[in-house]
């Protein structure tokens, strides 16, 4: 009758030499593996093109999002601040066009300004955003009303738009957009498609 080698089977020292060389080989391919897949991730000359997924991300209440807020509930002062007349009065004329709530326009405090600025009430910083992405000004433009703001007086202002020297030596847009948006945190679903 044969027995089985004691040396070689696996109660042996000899096969449990032989486990342990599968399975120190079953970790290198895994290694393997996984140094080729990040070589060839998302980015790499190699990489396959992604497919098509779904991401969901939060921003912070900084971000603006579509609100119900109709723009005839808003109301806007425009305040020149340059040395170009008459520019209050057009950039007027385009806000109430799109709708916006305009109050009669006014000549800011000396001195001119080079750059303009949006001003806001209490709970109206989207609202100035929307005013200050329209014109193409940048949100750091977008400042609270406070005892600063170059106007006489705000009251009944829910945005102050100050012409700068800027927006007077430009032509104002003939339309702006016509929604309006409010500070909230913003949930976007983005799909990244193949290019």
């Amino acid at each position: 009758m044969d027995r089985p080698d004691p040396a070689t089977s696996d109660g042996g020292p000899a096969g449990r030499n032989l486990r342990a060389g599968r399975a120190l080989a079953v970790i290198v391919v895994a290694v393997v593996i996984g140094v080729l897949v990040l070589r060839t991730g998302p980015g790499h000359p190699g990489a396959a093109a992604p497919s098509s997924t779904s991401t969901t991300t939060t921003l912070p209440p900084a971000s603006t999002t579509t609100s119900t807020v109709p723009h005839k509930d808003v109301k806007v002062l425009v305040a020149n601040a340059s040395t170009t007349n008459q520019v209050a009065a057009n950039y007027s004329t385009v806000l109430q066009q799109a709708g916006w709530t305009v109050l009669v326009p006014v000549t800011a405090k000396p001195p001119p300004r080079a750059t303009s600025s949006v001003y806001y009430a209490p709970k109206k910083r989207g609202e100035a955003e929307v005013v200050a992405a329209a014109f193409g000004l940048p949100t750091s433009s977008v400042l609270p009303i406070s005892s600063s703001t170059p106007v006489s007086k705000t009251d009944g202002a829910d945005v102050v738009l100050v012409i700068g020297s800027d927006l007077a030596a430009k032509t104002p847009p003939s339309t702006v957009p016509s929604t309006t948006t409010t500070t909230a945190p913003k949930t976007t679903t983005t799909k990244a498609g193949r290019s």
